[in-house]
């Protein structure tokens, strides 16, 4: 089966390509940044994520799919645009430039299996 046969209510498939490829451009402007500013490159880390949802059921399936590969998921709360908002964890990443594209894709397309969106994903820089 392919990942667009889904019928999808609140992520469409322009929505999650268009997302793939913001979160992409992202993800190359944040490894240019790592490598010329964080004095002391560190790898792996842990990110941090995001994602969004029309409903709690959604949501909840996201976090048991994302536990089921070792993200720790913090909660689930209802946000004030009547979305649901999935913040959580990864353990350590590697930020090898293909190896991280490819987490992006992943996670993009574990929101799209559930209906959600992936909103982002953050991690601190070490300027010591």
């Amino acid at each position: 089966m392919d990942l667009f046969d889904f019928h999808k209510s609140f992520i469409s498939a322009k929505k999650y390509e268009s997302n793939l490829k913001a979160q992409k451009d992202s993800a190359k402007r944040y490894l240019d940044l790592l490598s010329t500013r964080e004095k002391k490159m560190e790898y792996p880390k842990e990110m941090e994520f995001f994602f969004y949802s029309k409903t709690r059921e959604n949501a909840d399936g996201l976090k048991k799919d994302l536990e089921k590969i070792g993200y720790e998921v913090y909660g689930i709360e209802k946000s004030t645009k009547d979305q649901y908002s999935i913040i959580g964890v990864t353990p350590p990443l590697s930020l090898e430039q293909e190896k991280f594209k490819n987490w992006i894709e992943k996670m993009n397309e574990i929101g799209f299996i559930n209906d959600c969106n992936f909103d982002g994903w953050g991690t601190l820089l070490n300027t010591d």
